[in-house]
């Protein structure tokens, strides 16, 4: 039993958990630029933002194989290639929005959006630890 697993009290809502801990650290992570660009330019916040910006690049990492059990959970295997297509053309229009807003706007600016964006979708996340729990609840009452 994982550690998160055993923390949740339900194996089946682990990655649910996991996913709504790695969004909220890559939140924290990217405010620290949102908050540190505003103040002076020293050796200290430049090593202070690179660090928060490895360890949201760590938590971009630690997400995929998270994501991959909760496509497998969620999507039927039938359906995965179309549902993943539907997505990726608002994904890219985000991905466009974000780089053109860096042109637009202040780096702090974008930077609490990013953060905003980011602590959003940790509490999406996490709401679908309670239907994790519902779901195995009514397989638990259905074996009995």
């Amino acid at each position: 039993q994982s550690l998160v697993s055993s923390a949740v009290g339900s194996q089946s809502a682990a990655p649910e958990v996991c996913a709504s801990l790695i969004y909220a650290l890559a939140a924290a992570c990217m405010a620290v630029p949102a908050f540190s660009l505003g103040g002076s330019s020293s050796s200290d916040i430049f090593q202070l933002i690179l660090v928060s910006f490895m360890i949201v690049e760590c938590c971009v990492g630690l997400f995929m194989p998270v994501a991959g059990t909760l496509r497998s959970k969620y999507v039927p295997d039938a359906l995965q290639g179309s549902i993943l297509n539907i997505f990726r053309l608002p994904l890219n229009a985000v991905v466009v929005s974000g780089t053109y807003a860096t042109d637009v706007m202040e780096f702090s600016l974008v930077y609490k959006l990013v953060s905003a964006l980011f602590l959003s979708a940790a509490f999406i996340q996490a709401t679908m630890i309670g239907s994790a729990n519902k779901s195995t609840q009514k397989q638990d009452t259905k074996a009995d």
